[in-house]
Parts: C-alpha cells; structure tokens; sequence
C-alpha cells in the first residue's frame, strides 16, 4: 500500500537518518547507546510509560522505528504477550534484531511511504524517538505521520517526544510544546480522542496516549 504521507524535509531523510545511527553500529556497543538513549534505564522508563497507560496484553503492537528491537524485549521480560510487528527505515537495525531470534515480525521500510500492511491492522500504534530528530519541519512530519498511523490503528496512537522545557538542548534535536502538540492532534484529525499527555518520568521527555474513534 502507498503511504506516501510524509514529505522529504531534509534533501534525503534516509541517509540523514542512517548517519545518525550507523556511526555506532557494529562497534560492540550496548543497543541503547546505539539508539542515542542516554542510558538503558531512560529508554525502560519510555517503555514503562508506555506499559503503565496502555493494556498490551495479547494485543497485535506495531514498533515504528523499532530499532534493535528493545521494546519487544522489555515487554518480553515483564511477561507481556502480544502480537508484535516492528518496522524500520535502517536495514542494519533489521538485520541486527533478527539475529536475536525474538518472537516477532520485522520489516525494513519507510512506512510513511509504503507498507503491505490492511487498514486499521494493529490495536496499539507506538513509536519511541523517530520524531526527535530535527528534520527542518517536525511538527508537520508528526502530524502527517499521525494520519499514517490512524490509517492503520484500531484503537491506541502512542508517541513519546522530547520537551521544550528540556536541560541542555542540542541543535540536532527538535523539542515539542506538549499542549501545542495536543492542540494540534484535535484541530487536524477528529478521529482521535481523550488525548493523555504523561510528563514527570524523565526530564526531556513526555509521552502522548491517545485513543481512535471510528466514525460511523
């Protein structure tokens, strides 16, 4: 299926995002350094958030931009079942999280240009750091992006963002207003609904639950 819902903000958004990633890849580096986390215990608080708000339980999860595959494992390891597809624009990320032999689908691709993958596919849309980047226009990639995952949600949209209100910012980095976000989500799809926006884990970061609502 064609998705091409997200414009190219920078000249190539794929080689800009592998030059992120891939600098530190294969260098016996533990995976949430190779995912720019400042430490392994902020990435699990990104998880538990997710955990702590949204019933996962022997529901069908789609990871985008699901990296080396730590979500599936934290989820494995806190003894929650379900039906997970992880998608990523890094074909190394996809070769590397194969080779732990997870329970799981995993897929190289732009998702936000085309998939295989049936309308309102996945209970639960989660997605960990891909808007942290600063692309030249991220709060226009989030929201197209959102249109993509509303598309293929049944239920739950969940995102994790970096605050405006962040110590130590860096330019690399785009940093989001959360109630300019929220506001946002209402005013351009009317699917969505009881927006959650989840502060006080971390200090540069806060999460969005939202939850689609079909029309009839």
């Amino acid at each position: 299926m064609n998705c091409k819902c997200v414009p190219e903000t920078r000249q190539n958004r794929k080689k800009y995002i592998e030059a992120y990633y891939k600098p530190n890849m294969g260098k016996g580096l533990p995976d949430f350094k190779v995912l720019g986390w400042e430490s392994k215990e902020a990435q699990d608080m990104r998880f538990e958030t997710l955990r702590a708000n949204v019933d996962l339980k022997n529901k069908k999860v789609l990871d985008v931009g699901c990296g080396l595959g730590n979500l599936l494992e934290y989820l494995n390891s806190n003894g929650i079942n379900v039906e997970y597809t992880g998608v990523d624009i890094i074909e190394d990320m996809i070769e590397s999280v194969k080779q732990k032999n997870l329970i799981g689908e995993f897929y190289c691709m732009d998702i936000f240009k085309q998939h295989h993958f049936e309308s309102r596919s996945f209970d639960v849309i989660y997605t960990s750091g891909i808007f942290n980047l600063n692309m030249g226009n991220n709060m226009e990639f989030l929201m197209r992006a959102l249109g993509c995952f509303i598309n293929l949600s049944k239920s739950i949209i969940a995102f994790n963002l970096l605050d405006k209100n962040s110590p130590g910012k860096e330019d690399i980095y785009y940093y989001y207003d959360p109630e300019e976000v929220a506001a946002m989500m209402e005013r351009q799809y009317p699917q969505i609904k009881n927006i959650k926006i989840v502060r006080g884990y971390l200090n540069n970061d806060f999460t969005i639950i939202s939850r689609k609502v079909d029309f009839a």
